[in-house]
């Protein structure tokens, strides 16, 4: 008798979504134990409310490990289903009964896309938001602390326009040893030097004190003094302060602009940016890769069971994580940021193409 190929699609699409719904839950689960067996010491010497605890900060860690760790989960319970299935000789009447085996793969292709759309959301609109909190709460009662570069401040403000500050005080807003040179065609057009340069909230400005004013027409100076100067520039007292994990906490229309000023200011952590960028496209694509790769692996019967296949399928998660993040580390101007971090799914796209085509054999 053949089985009708929408219940199957349906049982498939089930077992698919509760089975991986399960591990990331176990797998969770997990994370939040260690994670509070680790900071348990901070947590009674720092004492935050409870609710901060677990509403500020372990919500937020769900959704962060959450999404990070899915790829994996995804694998991992694709292998689990799918072997059951075959150690049950479930798939051999399927094709049996005339189903082909890449019929079969179409519920495991929609159901992984339709997790990686919904990955995709929560990475670049409602995670950025879950790990602002969280970071928040780590500054304030972990004793995390932020990245700063409030010594030799160099930020290019303007396609033409150059910032320099000695030191900057993130307490009193002020700057010292400004100063701002205006270059066209490798020339100095403008140089304005001050002793002191506040940031006024109010205004959104910066207020100069005790200005020298340098104007060049050739081989012509201009020098003028004031003892204040008002003016405004593309960079502000957050610009300064790089706060660590800052990308992560932008969602993607505000991290596609926010790139887009530091590479006009030529900014010294645009790889970061890069990276972050890229990543919230090509982690959603890896669970469709890893579906395809998972599937191919467990649709026949293995001498090993189901625990070896699990065991394969965590050696390529690990695997695909260890080359995500050996790759990041290789940025640099001769291997650009998207080479890194889309290198995991170039690598295993073809693996899992050659593992679907040799698989029906």
């Amino acid at each position: 008798m053949r089985i009708p190929i929408k219940i199957v699609d349906r049982f498939i699409i089930r077992q698919y979504l509760t089975t991986f719904f399960f591990i990331l839950g176990m797998v969770l689960v997990i994370c939040l134990m260690v994670d509070f067996v680790e900071k348990i010491d901070e947590f009674i010497e720092k004492d935050p409310p409870m609710h901060e605890i677990l509403f500020d900060y372990y919500i937020n860690f769900l959704f962060y490990w959450g999404n990070l760790l899915a790829p994996v989960c995804v694998c991992l319970a694709v292998i689990f289903f799918t072997s059951r299935m075959a150690g049950r000789s479930e798939i051999v009447p399927l094709l049996s009964s005339g189903v082909s085996f890449y019929r079969l793969l179409v519920p495991y292709v929609l159901t992984s896309i339709f997790l990686a759309g919904i990955a995709f959301g929560l990475k670049s609109y409602i995670i950025p938001d879950s790990t602002a909190v969280r970071v928040e709460f780590e500054y304030k009662y972990l004793k995390k602390r932020r990245i700063s570069s409030n010594k030799n401040v160099h930020k290019k403000v303007a396609p033409d326009t150059f910032v320099y500050m000695n030191y900057f005080n993130e307490r009193t807003g002020e700057g010292h040893l400004f100063s701002l040179e205006r270059i066209v065609d490798g020339e100095i057009q403008t140089k304005i030097d001050a002793r002191r340069a506040v940031w006024v909230d109010s205004t959104q400005s910066w207020q100069l004190r005790k200005v020298q004013v340098h104007e060049f027409d050739g081989v012509k100076e201009r020098l003028s003094f004031h003892q204040t100067l008002d003016t405004t520039f593309l960079l502000t007292p957050d610009d300064i302060f790089i706060k660590e994990q800052k990308a992560e906490t932008m969602r993607l229309p505000a991290l596609l602009e926010y790139i887009r000023l530091e590479e006009m200011r030529g900014s010294d952590i645009l790889e970061e940016l890069y990276i972050e960028r890229h990543r919230r496209y090509a982690d959603p694509v890896a669970s469709i890769i890893l579906t395809l790769i998972a599937f191919a692996m467990s649709s026949r019967k293995s001498r090993g069971g189901v625990a070896l296949q699990i065991g394969l399928g965590l050696l390529l998660s690990f695997i695909y994580i260890a080359v995500l993040y050996v790759g990041q580390a290789m940025v640099s101007d001769d291997f650009p940021a998207w080479a890194a971090v889309w290198m995991p799914n170039i690598l295993y796209f073809p693996i899992a193409l050659l593992l679907l085509y040799l698989a029906p054999k």
